[in-house]
């Protein structure tokens, strides 16, 4: 499949290069594969080591707190290896005669770590048994033997505590393990050399390098064989595993050479030596460990890329992977090396995708074959003992997901029956393994997921669809009918499976939640692919056909004398709402279908609350974020038909009737409980409250165009001001309801109209020369500046000093902006620009009108005790000041020039005595200070 080797002329040894290339290429997968395998071996040993700790930190406290006559200890039980920590087990005596000195308790391995087949970094089948000690003379005494003598396995009051076991130092790795395996890639280098230089130096022909190597390889293996027959004691002995793991690698090398590199056998035979050596490396790590059988799996499916010839068979190809998935899959049962499995099921989704990416053609029923197989294989051989750990329980659906995702692949590029099938029949895989193992309940909805997805994938071409109302076979498209059937009948299994089991298990949600959740979605799916999401009146009848099948379905669960009856309706009335949104949206179009949809969260949070089902709130949040994004973040809504009509439009429906919906629901959600799908229908409320004012103002400026680039001044100052109100209202609710959404929504309004506030302050009218109305005061100008700082002085005397200090700065900059911006409308009209020449009366009210703002600032300061609000007042009467000693008398003359030093004088003598009379106070007054620093 991957290459084809073609040589013409007889058998012929390699030259130099050529050897040099297969030499570092066999270095390079070693080294690729055997630092991936160390890795996930070590990773495994880690947590072997810290479940090692934790149970000798248990057994040292039940050894403190135990009765002195206690002489029985937990040991795992030998029936099985799929043990976790903590587990129960049962009781065996536990006699200190029975182990080596040293030795550690026996005591359950964690999940992924073999109990009777450890990895080659701990203890492994090659170590020694324990030996029984010889009777001392002390134990063999009559006094030992007597009826006074404590029993054999109890503990003497006088002995001394057991020692812990030595931790492992560098000397030791060095020497016991990371030697031994440099010591076992050191030999198979040796062996790589030596079939070098025999082959530059002429001295041996293909065939007898291939048996020597083949010899080689088997030395090796039973020299691994021999070594763990011996029974030393201290750490476990990692030279039979490394010899074994070498040995494998030579006999794959071997065949290799007489298969594909010097072709002394038919390629079918070179296929059945490399597929032996690699079934030895498995059947071997029984005996020798993790290493051999990584060895022994990579061979196995790195085989069929290095045996390639012209007639390849991708059926055999196949079936071949699957007797290799079922030997590794029932090594990892017995051994419980979860990375082997991982390892066996990314094979076989690889060699699924290399078939899918060859265009296998008529053949493609081989690998959609393999996906429904090799994942039957996975749930079959899967222990039932292993799904009382997280890790056993992946294993159960993470193969199934992997596997159906190439075989999905598969059947979007082949398109055929046969690639379809391989999905489709995972359905009825899951659902008998969900129904014989309650563990694994969740499991249909993985084949579900797959089933849907080939659905949205199905290859549909129809660009004249009429309607399901015309049922003219000439106008329904062959292509449509199979997708229309296929749907049909896969979504009416699942519907028929879960209406089954949901009654005859323990746990019935899930598989009512089958019934109710996969027709609707599978009819959602097949409505997009055919019409393309237009508006179709028979496919509106046909979802209502659902919703009413489920209405009878909820009818029929409250009628049961079964446990939970009333969650099961509620998830069927749950379906049955869903129905009816999908039905209605299928007649509907734009804001409608969103307006159709946000009616859904009422009824669910109704449901949700009458069946106690709170699953449907993570629905609830759903539904609601797909409003949401369907209203704010979908550009397209601009060029929605809202009408003409000022106010009275499209528009308050379209965002209103959702405002109430979420508002509702979020308060019929909180009734039983406040979390995040509250927050969501919260925050929704608010948004959907905001963004249709926005809307309709650009509506109003626009004559109804919404999708205008361009902004005018009298319309950003209605979303200043609009923004401003709705924010200070949003306060008062918000403090008045303590609800933390709320405040953060009208923060968030606030700050929005900050910064539009600001924005206008810096791109004024007196400088962008824009048209601020015709009527003074009663003109843009209002909703620009004054009524924002009126609203900002409001909002601050509720905010914490920072908030505060903002917004009367922004305050007291938007009423000086309004007051010099109106004072130039009544001088200029309705247009303000730079252009204009200031006049002498201008000039002059404009010192007055600061001037009177300025004394109204410090007289407000005095009578409030609010000093920052005095100082503003001072400096804005300096200020007036200063013009009317520098602009007003260059550029006044005459009268004017005189009624302007005359009111400046008469001001400034009033604001003294003023201040004199509020903030100055005789010195024999012996009330509370209230002098000028009084409030400060």
């Amino acid at each position: 499949m991957a290459h084809d080797l073609a040589i013409d002329g007889p058998a012929r040894p390699p030259d130099d290069a050529s050897m040099d290339e297969v030499m570092l290429g066999i270095l390079f997968v070693l080294a690729v594969i055997g630092g991936w395998v160390l890795g996930v071996i070590g990773f495994f040993s880690a947590r072997r080591a810290l479940a090692d700790v934790a149970t000798l930190r248990r057994q040292l406290d039940a050894s403190r707190g135990a009765p002195e006559n206690s002489h029985t200890a937990p040991a795992p039980d030998p029936g099985s290896i799929w043990v976790t920590p903590g587990q129960p087990t049962r009781a065996e005596p536990a006699s200190p005669s029975t182990t080596l000195p040293g030795s550690r308790p026996a005591e359950p391995p964690p999940f992924g770590v073999a109990a009777s087949t450890p990895s080659p970094f701990s203890y492994s089948p090659s170590q020694p048994p324990r030996i029984d000690h010889a009777p001392s003379p002390e134990t063999s005494s009559p006094d030992a033997l007597s009826p006074d003598a404590p029993p054999s396995g109890a503990p003497s009051p006088h002995a001394p505590p057991p020692l812990a076991p030595p931790p492992t130092d560098l000397e030791t790795l060095l020497t016991t393990r990371w030697g031994v395996w440099l010591g076992a890639a050191a030999l198979l280098m040796a062996g790589v050399f030596l079939i070098r230089y025999a082959v530059e130096q002429d001295m041996l022909g293909p065939e007898v390098r291939c048996v020597l190597a083949a010899l080689l390889g088997v030395a090796l293996i039973g020299a691994a064989e021999w070594l763990r027959g011996k029974a030393f004691g201290g750490p476990a002995d990692q030279a039979p595993p490394a010899l074994a793991s070498g040995g494998v690698g030579v006999l794959f090398g071997a065949a290799y050479g007489a298969g594909v590199l010097y072709e002394l056998v038919p390629p079918a035979a070179g296929f059945v030596l490399l597929a032996g050596a690699s079934m030895a490396g498995l059947a071997l790590s029984l005996r020798h460990g993790q290493l051999v059988a990584a060895v022994g799996i990579a061979g196995a499916f790195v085989t069929p890329a290095l045996v390639g010839s012209n007639d390849s068979s991708l059926p055999g190809l196949f079936f071949y992977l699957l007797f290799v998935t079922a030997s590794a899959l029932a090594v990892v049962r017995y051994t419980a090396w979860v990375w082997l499995g991982r390892a066996t099921t990314i094979g076989g989704a690889v060699w699924v995708l290399v078939a899918t990416a060859a265009a296998s053609g008529s053949d493609a029923w081989a690998p959609a074959l393999f996906v429904v197989v090799a994942s039957a294989l996975n749930l079959i051989l899967l222990p039932s003992e292993a799904l009382d750990h997280p890790i056993g329980r992946r294993l159960g659906w993470i193969p199934l997901a992997v596997l159906g995702a190439s075989g999905l692949l598969l059947a979007m590029i082949e398109c055929d029956w046969a690639t379809r099938a391989g999905v489709l029949l995972l359905a009825p895989l899951t659902v008998w393994k969900a129904a014989r193992e309650p563990r694994l309940r969740l499991l249909p909805f993985v084949s579900a997921t797959m089933f849907l997805l080939l659905l949205l994938t199905w290859d549909v071409q129809v660009t004249d669809w009429p309607d399901l109302t015309q049922l003219d076979r000439y106008w329904t498209p062959e292509v449509v009918l199979a997708l229309l059937g296929t749907a049909s009948l896969t979504a009416g299994f699942y519907a028929a499976s879960g209406w089954w089991f949901q009654q005859r298990t323990p746990y019935p949600l899930p598989w009512a939640s089958l019934t109710a959740s996969v027709p609707v979605l599978a009819l959602a799916v097949c409505y997009g692919r055919v019409t393309l999401f237009q508006p179709r009146v028979g496919w509106a009848l046909s979802a209502y056909g659902l919703a009413a099948g489920l209405i009878g379905l909820t009818a029929m669960a409250m009628r049961q004398a079964i446990p939970n009856a009333r969650q099961i309706a509620g998830v069927h009335a749950a379906g049955a709402v869903a129905a009816l949104a999908l039905g209605t949206a299928m007649v509907l179009a734009d804001q409608w279908l969103t307006l159709t949809v946000s009616l859904i969260l009422p009824a669910l949070a109704w449901v949700e609350a009458k069946a106690d089902l709170p699953p449907l709130r993570l629905v609830a949040r759903t539904v609601a974020v797909v409003v949401l994004i369907r209203l704010l973040a979908n550009w397209y809504v601009l060029d929605y038909a809202f009408g003409g009509t000022p106010i009275l439009n499209g528009l308050l429906p379209a965002y209103g009737v959702p405002a109430v919906a979420f508002a509702v629901a979020a308060w019929m959600f909180r009734q039983r409980g406040d979390d995040m799908t509250v927050g969501v229908l919260e925050a929704g409320a608010i948004a959907f409250a905001t963004v249709p004012v926005a809307l309709e103002i650009r509506h109003l400026a626009g004559a109804g165009a919404l999708d205008r680039i361009s902004m005018r001044f009298g319309e950003a100052a209605l979303h200043v001001a609009s923004l401003s109100i709705m924010a200070l209202v949003g306060l008062r609710i918000a403090i008045r309801l303590r609800r933390p959404v709320l405040i953060w929504g009208s923060r968030i309004q606030g700050a929005l109209a900050l910064a539009g506030g600001v924005f206008l302050l810096l791109a004024n009218p007196a400088i962008t020369g824009e048209v601020v109305g015709t009527w003074p005061i009663l003109d843009w100008l209002l909703p620009a500046y004054l009524l924002p700082a009126v609203l900002a002085v409001v909002a601050a005397r509720s905010l914490s000093p920072p908030y505060r200090t903002v917004l009367a700065s922004y305050a007291l900059l938007a009423m000086f902006m309004w007051i010099t911006l109106e004072i130039r409308h009544l001088f200029h009209g309705a247009t303000i620009g730079p252009r204009l020449v200031v006049t002498a009366p201008e000039l002059w009210s404009l010192s007055g009108g600061w001037l009177a703002y300025g004394a109204a600032l410090l007289v407000a300061g005095l009578r409030m005790r609010i000093r920052p609000l005095r100082l503003a007042g001072i400096g804005l009467v300096g200020l007036v000041a200063v013009k009317v000693f520098i602009v007003d008398m260059a550029e006044l003359d005459g009268l004017w020039r005189v009624l302007s030093f005359l009111g400046l004088g008469l001001s400034l003598i009033a604001l003294g005595t003023v201040y004199r009379r509020l903030a100055v106070r005789p010195a024999s007054h012996t009330g509370p200070h209230t002098g000028p620093h009084a409030g400060s």
